[in-house]
Formats: C-alpha cells, sequence, structure tokens
C-alpha cells in the first residue's frame, strides 16, 4: 500500500509544550509515519531539545519570520492611472516618470510594447493601452543621470506605498493634475 504523501500546514500549537507558534521565532517540524500516511507535528525550539527525533520519518527546522508583515499589494491599475495622468506633461521629472511607469505596466503586460521610434533626435516606445480598447501611446525615452534617476526612484517608491507627493515638496496627498 503507498503513502499519503500529503503533509498538513503548520499547528499553531507546539505539541510538547502547547506553547503558541506564532512564526515569529523559529521552531521544528517532524513527520511521523502513521497507518500509511504522515502526521505533522510542530516543536518549539526550547520542547524540541527534549524530544526523542528516532521515531520521526523526518524533521526540520523552520525559519521564523521576525514578525515581518508582508508588503501590500500594489494597485497595478492605480498605477496606470497615474501613468494615464501624466500623459502631456512637459517638466523632466514628470516624463522620467511616466517612462519608468510604462517599463512597469509593460512588464505586468498591462501595456504592451508595439515598437520605438524616433522622432527630432528623441526616442519613444510605442506601446497599446490593453486596458482602453488597444489605444496607441508614446512615450518619450528620457535621458537621465543618476541623481534624476534616484529621485524618480524615490518617487515612484512613494506611488508604490500609496503616497501621491513627495513629502518634500509640501501640500497635501492630492494627486496632481
Amino acid at each position: 500500500m503507498g503513502k499519503n504523501w500529503r503533509i498538513p500546514r503548520r499547528s499553531r500549537l507546539c505539541a510538547r509544550s502547547g506553547v503558541a507558534l506564532d512564526g515569529s521565532r523559529p521552531f521544528f517540524s517532524a513527520l511521523l509515519e502513521d497507518k500509511g500516511s504522515f502526521r505533522r507535528m510542530d516543536f518549539s525550539s526550547e520542547a524540541w531539545l527534549e524530544v526523542a527525533r528516532e521515531d520521526f520519518h523526518s524533521y526540520w527546522k523552520n525559519k521564523g519570520g521576525g514578525g515581518v508583515p508582508k508588503p501590500a499589494p500594489i494597485d497595478f491599475s492605480r498605477l496606470q492611472d497615474i501613468f494615464e495622468g501624466l500623459e502631456g506633461a512637459d517638466d523632466p521629472d514628470s516624463r522620467l516618470l511616466r517612462y519608468l511607469l510604462a517599463l512597469i505596466l509593460v512588464r505586468r503586460r498591462r501595456l504592451g510594447l508595439t515598437g520605438s521610434n524616433r522622432d527630432s533626435g528623441e526616442e519613444r516606445l510605442v506601446l497599446r493601452d490593453r486596458r482602453n480598447g488597444g489605444r496607441i501611446l508614446e512615450v518619450s525615452v528620457p535621458e537621465a543621470d543618476r541623481e534624476e534617476l534616484e529621485k524618480a526612484r524615490k518617487k515612484l517608491i512613494l506611488l508604490l506605498a500609496g503616497e501621491e507627493r513627495d513629502p518634500e515638496e509640501g501640500g497635501e496627498n492630492e494627486p496632481r493634475q
């Protein structure tokens, strides 16, 4: 008879001491053969020192997560709205930010890269907006030095975190139109 290789998820309590295993500290898991399948048992690091390991089929150490929460998911629809709001912007910072947003949206397949062209010495990406009926867009490929790229990177991080404006610029957190 074959073994059932389904391994249950970790338990929230130590099998020996009953202490809560919240995942913030390392703990140990072990598999015990039980009637043709495996039973998982989880132990705190302290209780593991007292456990007879020879009874287990296998065991391993789980790293604690340190209680670090996962980052919030990115709202790509919102990023695309910001990208569209920057259309026609003249200032170099907004043009660079729009270009970086375009690259992210192409990577996430919200925009399709159909080609590029040169107009008056300026390179432009030709994109298809997959969200808005296949509308064709062009985005300038700006030239930027390290300082400008770093400034745009910080602005992009703020946008990804849900902020609209750079705190150094002052003003309320409202979208720019």
